[in-house]
């Protein structure tokens, strides 16, 4: 797997979970060279390999079973206006012909939403019966903290992720401007972004925060804020429900399986900061809600996204092959 990712963090699941699996992982440098990839793996003995599709061709081997599974899908031109020439001739070029191939050679597929699934059998020539099995997330290292509540205010705002346009990243500082001086939006990510007072308005860059410090970030917020205008599953929105916050979020790609309107958070239009910042508004001016929804989220993810039902479904798969 390529490392520094969410799939990285849902392989990783897995390997603590499961005795025999084992995680292989490379530099994502590696994939401008991708012919070198098979050497990741070489020498390594196996009964089946599971990786990410998009480059899953690269690691098939004689009379060993191939399961590719697809975490993201950025061959679409919708991304077009979020990407660079160099990302848009990537994807209609190369990176194409890989997710083609890999979904020949392939054993089984699997996605990580539906979202993903149907993306594929649209845009491309899959194998029927491309298999759903949602990311599983630690409800007992991500629990909710409804008991010691934060104190609420300044109300605070989190956006997790890289700081790209691709994530609405363009969107925290205005957003900040319109709210006003009871809210604060805390950034946890890579990418250029400074701590800034603006007087009507406070943004807080946190920097990169490890996956093993993450429970603890969610309880020092009271909301998550997701501008994404595209998620292949949405690991951290999982992460925020299972820690009891409501979601503010675009309503779009595969965000819509995870967060339901009005329930567990608000799910406006991209781009809409108006509509950002009345759902905050609400969440502010009626604290009840605010716990209500996060509690409806931990039910959402006991029900649906649990790490131990993801490590069955891998697990009954993975038997099903071998």
């Amino acid at each position: 797997m390529p490392s520094g990712n969410g799939a990285c963090v849902v392989h990783n699941q897995l390997a603590a979970s499961l005795p025999d699996y084992h995680v292989c992982n490379y530099s994502p440098w590696r994939t401008l060279a991708p012919i070198s990839l098979p050497w990741v793996t070489a020498g390594r003995q196996a009964d089946l390999i599971h990786t990410e599709l998009n480059y899953a061709c690269f690691f098939k081997r004689p009379d060993m079973p191939l399961i590719a599974t697809a975490h993201g899908y950025l061959l679409d031109a919708f991304l077009a206006p979020y990407s660079s020439l160099l990302q848009r001739l990537h994807y209609r070029t190369d990176l194409r012909w890989f997710v083609e191939r890999s979904l020949l050679v392939a054993d089984r597929v699997t996605a990580v939403s539906q979202y993903l699934a149907d993306k594929l059998q649209q845009h491309m020539q899959t194998p029927a019966g491309i298999q759903v099995i949602y990311n599983g997330i630690d409800e007992a290292r991500f629990q909710p903290r409804f008991s010691q509540p934060r104190k609420k205010q300044p109300f605070r705002i989190l956006f997790c992720g890289k700081l790209t346009k691709k994530k609405g990243a363009d969107m925290i500082v205005p957003l900040a401007k319109m709210l006003g001086s009871n809210f604060e939006i805390h950034c946890a990510g890579g990418g250029e972004l400074n701590t800034c007072d603006m007087g009507t308005g406070k943004v807080v860059a946190l920097g990169e925060c490890s996956y093993h410090k993450m429970h603890e970030l969610y309880h020092s917020v009271d909301a998550l804020f997701v501008p994404s205008v595209r998620e292949g599953f949405g690991l951290s929105i999982a992460e925020a429900m299972a820690s009891g916050l409501p979601v503010v979020a675009n309503n779009c790609s595969a965000i819509p399986e995870l967060i339901q309107h009005g329930e567990g958070g608000f799910l406006c239009e991209i781009g809409q900061l108006k509509q950002y910042a009345e759902a905050f508004i609400n969440l502010i001016d009626a604290p009840q809600l605010c716990r209500s929804m996060g509690e409806f989220n931990r039910v959402q993810v006991e029900e649906k996204f649990t790490l131990s039902r993801m490590v069955r479904q891998y697990q009954e798969l993975f038997e099903s092959v071998r």
